[in-house]
């Protein structure tokens, strides 16, 4: 028998030829086979690593540059000093945001500008992100355009003339300006829906709003519910080396909305059996399992808000027992808006050289734009300062 030890690959393969103690010699090479293919697979690993690694270090690095000024609490100070809505979009674009300048300003030309600028940031930010994770951020974006084709369709029901929905509404990507024109003016809000169909939000358009039944505030919950559920299952096709932060964000966007929902059921006395056709029992980071279970059956806001202990919502929905005491479900919908704030920031700094800062970046240009109408909205009236700044979603300056 041939030692096991202190054999080279020659005396290998001279042992495998001339058929000496060949058991010996095809267990050693066997065993040296396999080492071999356990370093390549190591290597090609690390190789993937680096791949990844390069294929987001120029995205990561643009929107790092461009960054998210209208939830800096220093940006957004300086912004508040606007007189008038001209001045304050000088402000904007002062901060970073490239606005086009406009002859006339008022507050629906405004609402409308600060929307279009959204849709066109999250178009040109989703054709610049790796194809690893294009589909996550396509399915964000149809999303948000879904959400601006359901606000049509709901002023249609409210019978809301066209030429101020018209004049309200926004073209980007697939929801072009014919699509819009042609919704704006049919004969009512389900035939409305239909002009939407060739879009790639309109069978999830029409499925809410025939599930809805015609109800308008049921629509808009049961749209946003399978918007959600597309976005859980466009997070859960990325690649399972790229997949944690993506499906980490897709959770954590369905646990807000849930929390949402039971917030303002509890608030407003809704029947749980209604409740539970706008919950997303699937897909939640924390408010999963028995815990999503323990949630559904609270009788109260504090029962809810006891059954959240050990979770990241839990502080932020605890932190005013004056908002518990009165059902003060903006104050509960702000704190909400600051904890993902804080979330996707978090994932950003963890991981920083994969999709973190673009989903950080996703995340919160809704917040920026949700912040800019806040602004636009006051200054129109007049407000002072300290008074917007307190509805506005903006990252707390950490030492």
């Amino acid at each position: 028998m041939v030692p096991m030890t202190d054999v080279t690959l020659e005396q290998v393969f001279a042992g495998l030829l001339t058929g000496g103690d060949s058991a010996a010699f095809i267990v050693v090479a066997l065993m040296i086979v396999v080492l071999v293919c356990l370093m390549i697979a190591a290597s090609a690993g690390y190789f993937q690593v680096i791949l990844n690694i390069a294929a987001f270090a120029r995205p990561d690095a643009r929107v790092r540059a461009i960054g998210n000024p209208m939830v800096n609490r220093e940006t957004a100070a300086a912004v508040l000093e606007a007189h008038t809505l001209h001045d304050l979009f000088d402000r904007f674009r002062t901060a970073g945001h490239a606005f086009p300048p406009a002859a006339e300003m008022d507050i629906d030309t405004v609402e409308r500008a600060i929307r279009a600028h959204y849709c066109r940031s999250l178009i040109s930010l989703t054709a610049n992100v790796p194809d690893s994770v294009r589909g996550f951020f396509m399915s964000y974006t149809g999303m948000v355009l879904a959400e601006e084709a359901a606000w049509i369709v709901a002023a249609k029901a409210r019978g809301v003339p066209p030429a101020d929905i018209e004049g309200s509404v926004t073209s980007a990507g697939p929801l072009t300006p014919e699509m819009i024109r042609k919704a704006v003016h049919a004969s009512g809000a389900e035939e409305a829906v239909t002009r939407f169909a060739s879009a790639p939000f309109g069978p999830v358009l029409a499925g809410a709003y025939n599930l809805a039944g015609g109800d308008i505030a049921q629509f808009s919950l049961l749209l946003r519910r399978e918007l959600l559920i597309r976005l859980s299952l466009a997070a859960r096709g990325v690649d399972i080396s790229l997949a944690p932060p993506v499906t980490q964000v897709a959770g954590r966007l369905i646990d807000v909305a849930n929390l949402r929902v039971l917030l303002r059921a509890l608030s407003f006395g809704t029947p749980r059996e209604r409740t539970s056709r706008h919950l997303i029992p699937q897909g939640g980071h924390e408010l999963i399992g028995e815990r999503f279970l323990r949630a559904g059956r609270a009788g109260s806001l504090p029962d809810l808000i006891q059954s959240l202990a050990g979770t990241q919502y839990e502080p932020y929905l605890s932190a005013r027992p004056d908002a518990v005491r009165d059902a003060d479900i903006p104050v509960f919908e702000a704190a909400l808006d600051r904890c993902l704030l804080d979330t996707v920031r978090a994932v950003a700094n963890q991981y920083h050289l994969e999709s973190g800062p673009l989903l950080r970046y996703l995340v919160a240009l809704g917040f920026e734009a949700q912040n800019m109408q806040a602004i636009a909205n006051g200054v129109a009236a007049s407000l002072p300062p300290e008074e917007m700044e307190r509805v506005l979603v903006l990252e707390e300056i950490r030492e």
